[in-house]
């Protein structure tokens, strides 16, 4: 996956209805957990314990795991044909054997924005992103977002901070003496090595089988199975499955370019909402 993304802290919560900044346990903001709620006779719903991603999944601490998908435009795949039958696993780790064959639900489409298919399935979705350290090169001051604002950190030559992910719109979450920082990546450039690095990531999504299974899926194996597909972009914030009368268009339009394309020129309608 690319090291570039684009997505602000901000525009991420309000796109991907994350309750607040990731982080390492994946605490806040787990796509279909509960939220606490007053109710008729004032009784206070229990919130869901949040999702424990390193304890469920078995990355060491190299990773850094956290809710969500990166981007302003988080990807996802759509189920085109009938029939899909694709390799899973029932732990999202990348070493343990796809031991799960999981039979997909035609016109399904795994998507951030997909709300209705997100809350139908109770999905989940986090991503492992490797750790990996950022050099300063001199002395400096770098903007970031805290709880008062746009706040400074004061960092010397020769010190380091810690990639843990890429949010969007440039920003990324830094670690720097225990702390994790909000960053705009464009602020690191010049003073730092985080242009040479290379990023990796995986992207996981638990899913329901057909036939009443759970499992988990890697984003970049499922989308070379035959019958899956990068999910179309129909405008920011929008997604639904792919209805019948879609398929050969999407086929279509992902068969030019699948990760290349301008996620804003889809010629695809979102459904109209009686």
């Amino acid at each position: 996956m690319r090291f570039g993304w684009i997505l602000s802290a901000a525009l991420f919560v309000a796109a991907c209805g994350q309750g607040g900044a990731p982080d390492q346990s994946g605490a806040e903001g787990v796509p279909g957990a509960e939220t606490a709620a007053a109710g008729a006779a004032g009784d206070v719903v229990a919130e869901a314990p949040p999702t424990d991603y390193a304890a469920l999944s078995g990355y060491d601490d190299n990773w850094f795991l956290s809710p969500g998908w990166p981007g302003e435009y988080p990807p996802g795949f759509a189920v085109l044909d009938a029939d899909v039958r694709v390799p899973a696993r029932a732990r999202p780790n990348p070493t343990d054997p796809q031991d799960i064959t999981c039979h997909l639900p035609q016109y399904a489409n795994y998507q951030l924005w997909n709300n209705i298919r997100n809350e139908a399935d109770d999905l989940d979705y986090f991503v492992a992103t490797k750790k990996l350290p950022v050099t300063v090169l001199e002395d400096t001051e770098v903007e970031f977002v805290g709880e008062a604002g746009i706040e400074k950190l004061p960092l010397k030559a020769g010190e380091q901070l810690t990639y843990l992910r890429y949010i969007g719109e440039g920003f990324t979450v830094m670690s720097f003496n225990g702390r994790e920082f909000d960053i705009n990546e464009g602020e690191l450039r010049e003073i730092t090595d985080i242009g040479a690095l290379e990023n990796e990531e995986d992207l996981w999504v638990r899913v329901n089988c057909l036939g009443g299974k759970q499992a988990w899926l890697l984003f970049d194996e499922v989308v070379q199975e035959a019958g899956v597909y990068p999910s179309p972009i129909t405008g920011y914030g929008d997604a639904h499955d792919i209805l019948p009368e879609e398929v050969e268009t999407v086929r279509e339009m992902m068969a030019i370019d699948s990760f290349g394309l301008d996620p804003t020129a889809s010629t695809i309608e979102p459904p109209t909402v009686e």
